[in-house]
């Protein structure tokens, strides 16, 4: 058995009573310490379990160790929703995706995938970094942010110009070439399915009852906020979901 499979069935305990007298148990007494945070890692992925989702846990989709100790993090009040980007479809299998979402991070640098949670086109909801530890999904904001990324591309073509190189000068345009005319022309897009949506109502739900979440929001309304940048992520069909996410739980924006 894995070292963090969970068991959701019951189980048999045993205890031996003693009788003794209380300055005896005083010297014997230890102190133990109930890691809280563990805890709740595990709540989180029991209480879906429990009501039917599938949740795939860190060594379940086989993810690859840090690189590096990762700076804890608790305490969150943010929920931040994300879209895997133009090169992701609804097509490909989950498991996989999740998989090269965090090798394609880790090339570039990050020590992790940079998420806590990702959700496929199937309703798959993947443990992506351990949330003990502090995303990496938004630039310079990532505190008390809870990262989830939905593993399709939930843009429009068109909206990387529109919405990240529009304003920037003539010189970070010309050298951003490539890539405009590549969204420009991608036809493959995905849009948010049912049973996706579903998943992430179950996911916020879960993280609503162990957190004290006020806010949720896109990647683009984050990283305005935090540093100016222009942002598509998550894309039109993603703030969609962020819309709705709002509505739902009364969340405010960023």
């Amino acid at each position: 058995m894995k070292r963090d499979d969970l068991k959701n069935g019951t189980f048999d305990t045993w205890a031996k009573i003693e009788k003794s007298r209380a300055a005896d148990v005083k010297a014997k007494a230890k102190v133990v310490k109930i890691d809280d945070k563990a805890a709740t890692r595990q709540a989180i992925i029991v209480s879906l379990r429990k009501i039917g989702y599938n949740v795939k846990t860190r060594s379940e989709w086989r993810a690859a160790p840090p690189k590096v100790a990762l700076d804890p993090d608790w305490d969150y009040t943010k929920i931040a929703i994300h879209h895997a980007g133009n090169s992701f479809s609804c097509s490909a299998i989950g498991a996989d995706e999740m998989r090269r979402a965090q090798s394609l991070e880790m090339d570039k640098g990050y020590d992790d995938v940079s998420y806590h949670y990702g959700v496929d086109c199937r309703g798959v909801i993947y443990e992506a970094r351990d949330i003990r530890f502090k995303g990496a999904h938004i630039n310079k904001g990532n505190t008390g942010v809870i990262g989830i990324v939905l593993l399709a591309d939930l843009s429009e073509p068109g909206e990387a110009w529109e919405q990240e190189y529009k304003n920037k000068s003539l010189g970070a345009r010309i050298g951003a070439t490539a890539d405009i005319v590549s969204d420009n022309n991608d036809s493959s897009t995905d849009t948010l399915r049912v049973v996706q949506m579903n998943s992430l109502y179950a996911l916020v739900t879960s993280l609503s009852a162990h957190f004290r979440i006020t806010i949720c929001g896109g990647h683009r309304e984050y990283q305005n906020n935090a540093t100016g940048e222009g942002r598509a992520c998550p894309g039109t069909h993603g703030m969609t979901a962020v819309n709705l996410i709002r509505a739902r739980f009364k969340l405010s924006k960023p």
